[in-house]
């Protein structure tokens, strides 16, 4: 078959490198049916792509069970995306089974990026007969019944509309002019305008009615909007649309939803691809009278030698025409204090994970925001949390369907928090706020209020102790003694050296010395700051003394230190902690935030190593709280930092 008939066939394949140049490195056998009929055909495809380099590509030797009836029919093309350039290639061909049973296609091998790589093998069946999908004399290869070996062909008759291509260039025809009729790209939105917030489709199509090979060149970089595709990168849709009273086939380049994120006019940028468009020419002689089949006659042509003339290709770019947005602001009237820029239809919803919970420990609280818009934006709701309750950055995640416009689905936000003292408590209703563009006005929503019961903390007895630590205190034998201790000291060391790498891979952070001024002399007013020891290299732990205040708020935290309860110890220095900023601070609970507290200590003359302090010890006690790596040196030495800092708390 000659070239220009068959590039017609493999238009979409070479639309794929702007559609997935972004992803990995990817080397794939395709088929279009892992089972068919003896007289049915199958098309084998070998695709490599987003590659930055592609050599040796080789197919199979040969296809045991088939012949080939058509390939290797090659496409490749590369794209530059923000800078990243990345190839595609790829190798087809129109396979007929010569035996029923069950084959095994070998996949092709290439150099791609330097390495070599092979694609996966592909098994098919081959069973009698054909798939019966159409009548004798419809198959596009000698009139044999059965598939289309590119899938459902769009020109034939159970297309739509049928579409007759423009392949032959008659005498006295200019070839730009007829390309310019019969091959162009477009864009298309649903709207042109819109309010910040409120989702637009944007569509990228190629019209044809001509044999070419395109290849997407550019592709837009739809800048000033949050992207969201709806057609799956790499399928190239195919379908049929009327234009003019003339049929075209419509290859889908891109099709996204696409929300503003300012208002203003935004230009859509351009999509551009190049094309190698096949025409043969007219000969001399009358043409045979054609019978209605239009591949058919294409083909009763190219029978006919006589009757045309040289192939004639010409390449020519294309890109689409501008297409400007014009986005709205989102009223100033009535907008609500605390709209956080959500614009859709939402509902709201709050639940606890336990009505019950013991003070000081962690509970959770469950906000779910359901409905149609914008949801990948929206921010967490905030908490009206009662006196005496301390509460973290919540957590989000979403499940949003983002192939329907607008999109919907949930997203939920989870807090956790804890109380410091056990009682009755009330979280008020929850407030949402959005714009609805139907209505064009603000609307909000709210939860139900929730009942919160607090018990009172369980005080966890002082573990016994070890009844070998007695019998070593009592044993007279001084060597065993000194062999024994001699051991137990290289082992610790050998353990704080693995702890140590550890801590300093999960957090390189505390690698750095942090100066701590500490109060060293509690008859005078005056406090001296000194560093405390570089963790990096600590030496050989001491018997810690801390100084004997007159009210000790980490009297507890010292407590769960002895008796070995590590995340009680995090939890009490972090409660312990909060509630001294809180005395110290006048915020309300909502607003008691690392954030906020640090520009209010900032105001306050604090110098930066002091805030570098109280930052440490949050962090060290919320990542140990939820990623424990505990250690005894570590935690000694946060308890003298926190005792720092709550002294210039006081």
């Amino acid at each position: 078959m000659n070239q220009h008939l068959r590039s017609a066939f493999i238009v979409w394949i070479a639309l794929l490198p702007a559609l997935t140049s972004s992803g990995q490195v990817k080397f794939t056998t395709v088929v279009n049916s892992q089972e068919l009929g003896q007289r049915d055909y199958l098309q084998v495809q070998f695709i490599v792509e987003n590659a930055q380099q592609i050599d040796e590509f080789d197919p199979p030797n040969d296809f045991p069970g088939f012949h080939i009836v058509e390939g290797p029919i090659q496409s490749s093309g590369m794209s530059v995306i923000n800078g990243n350039m990345s190839q595609y290639k790829g190798l087809s061909f129109v396979l007929q089974p010569t035996h029923t049973g069950k084959y095994t296609l070998a996949g092709a091998t290439a150099v791609v990026d330097g390495k070599k790589m092979r694609s996966n093998n592909v098994v098919v069946t081959v069973r009698p007969g054909g798939s019966g999908a159409a009548p004798s004399g419809s198959g596009p290869f000698g009139g044999l019944p059965g598939v289309q070996p590119f899938g459902t062909d769009p020109f034939g008759p159970s297309a739509p509309e049928a579409v007759n291509r423009e392949e032959v260039l008659r005498p006295g025809e200019n070839v730009k002019e007829k390309i310019n009729r019969n091959l162009f790209v477009k864009v298309q939105v649903d709207r042109n305008t819109c309010f910040v917030g409120e989702p637009i489709v944007a569509t990228y199509k190629l019209y044809s009615r001509v044999n070419a090979e395109s290849r997407v060149t550019r592709s837009p970089s739809l800048n000033g909007f949050s992207v969201y595709d709806m057609v799956q990168p790499g399928t190239d849709a195919v379908s049929v649309e009327k234009l003019n009273g003339k049929a075209f086939t419509v290859h889908t380049i891109r099709k996204a939803q696409l929300i503003p994120l300012q208002a203003g006019s935004i230009d859509l940028d351009p999509v551009e691809v190049e094309n190698i468009v096949h025409f043969v020419k007219a000969g001399a002689r009358q043409e045979p009278h054609r019978s209605g089949d239009r591949l058919r006659d294409l083909l009763d042509q190219l029978s006919g030698e006589e009757n045309l003339g040289p192939a004639v290709d010409e390449n020519v770019t294309l890109d689409t025409k501008p297409l400007t947005i014009t986005v709205k602001p989102l009223p100033e009237e009535n907008k609500p204090v605390g709209f956080n820029g959500a614009v859709g239809n939402f509902t709201i919803e709050a639940s606890l994970g336990t009505k019950t919970v013991v003070a000081q420990d962690e509970a959770t609280l469950h906000v779910v925001v359901k409905g149609k818009g914008n949801l990948p934006v929206v921010t967490a709701p905030a908490v009206e949390w009662p006196a005496g309750i301390d509460a973290f950055d919540p957590t989000a995640k979403e499940d949003v369907n983002k192939s329907v416009v607008p999109m919907s689905g949930a997203k939920s936000f989870d807090y956790m928090f804890t109380a410091r003292d056990s009682g009755d408590y009330l979280i008020p209703p929850i407030n949402l706020s959005y714009f609805d563009p139907i209505a064009q006005k603000y609307k909000t929503v709210n939860t139900e209020p929730l009942d919160l019961r607090v018990t009172p903390a369980i005080k966890r007895p002082r573990p016994a102790k070890p009844a070998a630590a007695e019998a070593d205190s009592s044993t007279g034998d001084r060597l065993g003694g000194f062999v024994r201790g001699l051991l137990e000291m290289i082992l610790a060391v050998l353990f704080g050296l693995g702890i140590l790498w550890l801590w300093w891979r999960m957090n390189r952070k505390r690698a750095t010395p942090i100066p701590v001024p500490e109060v060293t002399a509690p008859q005078s007013t005056t406090v001296t700051p000194q560093p405390i020891p570089e963790v990096a290299t600590p030496e050989p732990a001491a018997a810690y003394v801390p100084a004997a205040p007159t009210r000790d708020p980490l009297a507890e935290a010292r407590e769960y230190f002895d008796n070995g309860d590590y995340k009680a110890f995090y939890r009490e220095v972090n409660r312990a902690l909060w509630k001294s900023i809180g005395g110290k601070i006048d915020l309300p609970s909502s607003e008691l935030n690392k954030h906020n507290v640090i520009a209010q200590l900032e105001l306050r003359g604090w110098d930066g190593p002091s805030i570098l302090s109280l930052e440490n010890v949050l962090n060290e006690c919320e990542m140990n709280l939820y990623t424990p790596a505990y250690d005894a040196y570590n935690m000694q030495q946060l308890l003298r930092q926190a005792e720092w800092v709550m002294d210039r708390l006081a």
